[in-house]
């Protein structure tokens, strides 16, 4: 199909509001109450928050532009704000409104009456085509900006500018997501309706290579916790734990007699815990290794479970140093060198 994305065409000329006599009306009735609803949305709190949220963004690109012009996830931030500059020109509260003025009063199946023709209505589904795509472009270049300062703010980097742009991006996120599903409930319930539309053969919107879609996907939130059940974790061998009342119940049991105290070892099985490289499979895992082993090294004397006790401190902190300091521009690389370092230690 040639044009495949006519939708994206901002361009795009609108055809003239006409109305055609028609037979029945009575279709009209949900078309004007799907589009009303959809409209009584656009004016709740959370869309004022989404424009709030969106000039937020665009004044922290202003003020910032200089000294992040060079940072992939700074580009990242200015696609965003184009994406979000972009849905307001598009304005599709104004046509949405116009096309329900046109709409007939008394919707009767018995009666006729005056009706928008098909490429009027056509028209309205592009819009709101190119309304959730754009959306869809406004949380990819959310989740690229968010994951480059999340990187940046581990590392102290612009602490307060970071962690209030990743506030702003989370947010637009998170609204850009319901006004995305928001509009394909309305493409949804719209899009049946086309053949209802009076046309006029001569005055046709759409090209014979293009075609509407038959249906729109709600924006589903990606699962995380996927990354990290994926991942294996260190094996450590549980110890046993003897109650009170087992304790108990072992002394009734035991021959009465002299009591002489004696220090029993405890029985601990031979098996020692193993370390598994694959828990540094990732840049996510490497990090987790990090703050775990750091917290058993602080205690004395540092745990079976810690695998690092015998590594100097020295060699600890340069080790953690030299992987953060390579993570924001080597990810890759800081991984390897850091996982091979562990691994000699280690084994």
């Amino acid at each position: 199909m040639e044009n495949e994305f006519f939708w994206n065409d901002f361009k795009l000329k609108q055809p003239p509001l006409v109305t055609l006599l028609v037979k029945d009306t009575g279709f009209a009735k949900n078309v004007f109450v799907v589009i009303n609803r959809f409209l009584q949305q656009l004016s709740e709190p959370d869309a004022k928050d989404f424009e709030e949220t969106a000039a937020m963004i665009g004044r922290l690109m202003a003020r910032r532009k200089n000294s992040f012009r060079n940072m992939p996830g700074f580009r990242s931030v200015c696609k965003l704000n184009a994406a979000l500059c972009r849905l307001l020109r598009l304005d599709l509260a104004r046509d949405l409104k116009n096309f329900r003025g046109v709409l007939p009063d008394v919707c009767d199946e018995d009666l006729g009456g005056a009706m928008p023709t098909r490429s009027s209505f056509e028209f309205i589904l592009v819009r709101l085509l190119g309304f959730y795509h754009l959306h869809e472009r406004i949380r990819e270049c959310c989740l690229s900006a968010a994951a480059y300062f999340t990187q940046l703010l581990r590392n102290n980097f612009f602490m307060d500018f970071t962690t209030l742009l990743i506030a702003a991006i989370a947010k637009i996120s998170k609204l850009s997501s319901l006004q995305a599903g928001k509009s394909a409930i309305l493409y949804n319930k719209l899009r049946p309706q086309i053949a209802n539309f009076p046309q006029v053969e001569k005055h046709k919107f759409l090209a014979e290579n293009q075609e509407l879609p038959a249906r729109l996907e709600p924006p589903t939130r990606t699962n995380n916790q996927t990354q990290k059940d994926e991942t294996p974790d260190i094996v450590l061998i549980p110890k046993k734990v003897v109650t009170k009342v087992e304790k108990a119940k072992l002394l009734a049991k035991s021959d009465v007699g002299t009591i002489i105290a004696r220090k029993e070892t405890p029985v601990q099985d031979t098996k020692k815990p193993t370390f598994n490289e694959n828990v540094l499979a990732t840049v996510a895992d490497a990090q987790k290794f990090i703050e775990r082993e750091s917290q058993a090294r602080k205690l004395n004397p540092p745990p079976e479970s810690c695998f690092t006790r015998k590594i100097a401190k020295h060699e600890w902190l340069a080790a953690q140093t030299m992987f953060n300091r390579k993570l924001s521009k080597e990810p890759e690389k800081a991984l390897n060198i850091f996982r091979k370092f562990i691994v000699s230690k280690i084994k």
